[in-house]
């Protein structure tokens, strides 16, 4: 009986390794056949449907070709317009104001008085020293005969010549002093300020009035490193002021040092101002042509900034390949934008550019008319 028993059990581990051995074969077969029954693969249509998919979302964008043309290149440089003279008219005595003879703003002539102060004792003492002149003068003229007789030392004549001389400078001083007593305006110009009114007590030095001269007026602007070499004396320039007047002149002086805290070059435009229209102190925009350059008209719209804040043009090379190109603006104007950086003939994307990257591939639309 037991003989019979471990038969049976020899048996019967026997049949269970078959049953596990056929198991695990189908799980094999059915591993195989899966990918095959569900489509889980990537077969030769999958690939094709995948690059139908790519085609699909190349992006569009509309470009136009454009050449270049031949521009004047400017030295662009903002400034302000500055009188080229402005002198505070200060008195040179002293003495309380008596007349006004010039309102400000108003236009005056070289030698025009401005301010006049009170004269008080100055008349008399005008008179005395021309007294003392007078007497010097016989002092002296009767001291020479008597030296002619043999009766008057050459000393004593000296003596008397001395005198004499000296009460004339006293006399032309006093004569100055007279003078001093109306402020006169230096030069043709406007009276842009008068401190002073009827009954000021001025002393030496004090302003009795601003005159600044008009015409002509300077446009001074500071130049960079980069450029100063290319603005020389005399050349035309023009100066567009933001009151909306358009100026043309030459340029007066370029300095020869650079200002310490800025590193740039004083540059000055000289206009003429003869109805003295334009006034001191106003914002400008100074442009010097320097040489003729290859550029590009464009809109400003399509100009566009990369990653690092660089302001440039997205246009199409090889294969519809998206390019970046650094562009300077050379000038603005009613048409676009002047540009220089770009290849003599250059396929621009005109729309869409926002939406494209460097390198990216693009289905470009050819339109023929400029972009707005």
């Amino acid at each position: 009986m037991v003989q019979e028993l471990v038969k049976n059990i020899k048996n019967w581990r026997v049949n269970s390794s078959i049953v596990l051995a056929g198991t695990f074969l189908l799980v094999v077969v059915a591993w195989v056949f899966s990918g095959q029954i569900f489509g889980t693969g990537e077969t030769p249509a999958d690939q094709a449907l995948a690059e139908s998919e790519d085609e699909i979302i190349i992006p569009s964008v509309r470009v136009r070709i454009i050449i270049a043309e031949d521009r004047q290149a400017d030295v662009v440089v903002r400034g302000r317009t500055e009188a080229i003279r402005k002198v505070d008219v200060r008195a040179r005595t002293a003495g309380p104001v008596i007349a006004l003879h010039v309102e400000k703003g108003a236009f005056v002539k070289e030698g025009e008085p401005i301010c006049e102060l009170k004269i008080d004792a100055r008349e008399a003492e005008m008179e005395r020293a021309l007294a003392l002149v007078r007497q010097r003068e016989l002092e002296y003229n009767g001291s020479k005969k008597l030296k002619a007789k043999g009766v008057r030392s050459e000393t004593q004549v000296a003596a008397d010549k001395a005198a004499y001389e000296n009460a004339k400078a006293e006399a032309l001083a006093m004569e100055l002093e007279l003078e001093n007593l109306k402020m006169t305006a230096p030069f043709d110009g406007i009276v842009d300020a008068r401190p002073v009114e009827i009954g000021d007590l001025m002393t030496i030095s004090n302003i009795c009035a601003t005159v600044v001269d008009v015409d002509p007026m300077l446009v001074v602007g500071q130049v960079s490193e980069n450029v100063v070499n290319s603005l020389q004396v005399g050349s035309v320039g023009r100066a567009d002021l933001i009151t909306g007047e358009t100026l043309t002149g030459r340029i007066r002086f370029v300095s020869a040092s650079a200002d310490e805290a800025t590193r740039t070059f004083r540059m000055e435009l000289e206009v003429p101002n003869p109805d003295g229209v334009i006034r001191d102190g106003i914002t400008s925009e100074i442009r010097v042509p320097v040489k003729s350059v290859k550029a590009h008209l464009v809109s400003p719209a399509i100009l566009v900034f990369n990653a690092q804040g660089v302001v440039g043009i997205r246009h199409i090379g090889k294969d519809n390949v998206v390019k970046f190109q650094p562009v300077e603006i050379l000038s603005d104007s009613p048409r676009g934008a002047w540009i220089t950086g770009l290849p003599e003939k250059a396929t621009i994307i005109t729309v869409g550019q926002e939406f494209v990257s460097e390198g990216q591939r693009v289905n470009p639309t050819f339109e023929s008319e400029p972009a707005t």
